[in-house]
């Protein structure tokens, strides 16, 4: 059984870009980590409201764990990073931390983890996001500070068949596109923990419920292998 590990900017990137795939991997028997490297401090707090904008990264870390366990994650870690405020329809920013703090950070977990494969965010950054695009290029930096081979893949990668063109990275061909509706539940599931976002995610997506903006097909790139087998 293989040791996996998802990084993500933000809580929720993980579970909607990747949640059933973590969900397929824990049923199959394989452990799932997931880092989070900001609490998510710049988000929205809701509508109507379900945290103050003081403690919204504590609601938010606890939104996270709930989710974790849905998928059925070992642990949720956090990296003590501050997300930075972003007003609705603002500009997003990345962390205010030199990337090569960051990437140390990071690597310090893949040393303790230890595992056998990491999933985290696309070149692209999904849509563009720079703390998306800091975080993949923080974890290639700490990935290539490791002595031991770690297979490296990254979501939401480019398949022109998808209706979600968006939210792919353009850069990263698709090597695995998966159909996760045997593990929709358990996503759903995770996605529903992340209270504070659902206004977002009804706004951005256009979905009259939460559950029905749940992507079902998630694609992965594969930057160096192998990947764990797969159970049928």
């Amino acid at each position: 059984m293989a040791k996996i590990l998802a990084i993500s900017a933000h809580p929720d990137d993980e579970t909607i870009f990747t949640g059933g795939t973590l969900a397929m991997y824990a049923e199959q028997g394989h452990s799932v980590y997931i880092l989070h490297t900001t609490r998510g401090q710049g988000g929205e707090v809701g509508d109507p409201p379900l945290a103050t904008r003081e403690n919204l990264g504590a609601v938010r870390e606890q939104e996270a764990r709930e989710a974790g366990r849905a998928l059925g994650a070992k642990e949720v870690y956090f990296l003590p990073y501050f997300d930075p405020y972003m007003e609705i329809n603002g500009t997003p920013l990345h962390i205010d931390v030199p990337i090569e703090e960051f990437s140390e950070s990071i690597r310090a977990h893949l040393e303790r983890l230890k595992p056998d494969l990491v999933l985290t965010h696309g070149s692209n950054g999904e849509y563009g996001h720079p703390q998306h695009i800091y975080t993949h290029n923080a974890v290639r930096q700490a990935l290539a500070q490791i002595s031991r081979p770690i297979s490296l893949a990254t979501w939401s990668a480019w398949h022109e068949q998808s209706r979600l063109v968006r939210v792919l990275n353009r850069d990263d061909p698709a090597d695995i596109v998966r159909d996760v509706t045997p593990w929709l539940d358990a996503k759903t599931a995770a996605i529903l923990c992340h209270r504070t976002q659902h206004a977002m995610f009804l706004r951005n997506t256009g979905a009259a419920n939460v559950p029905d903006m749940v992507i079902r097909t998630e694609s992965f790139h594969i930057w160096n292998g192998p990947m764990p087998e797969e159970k049928h």
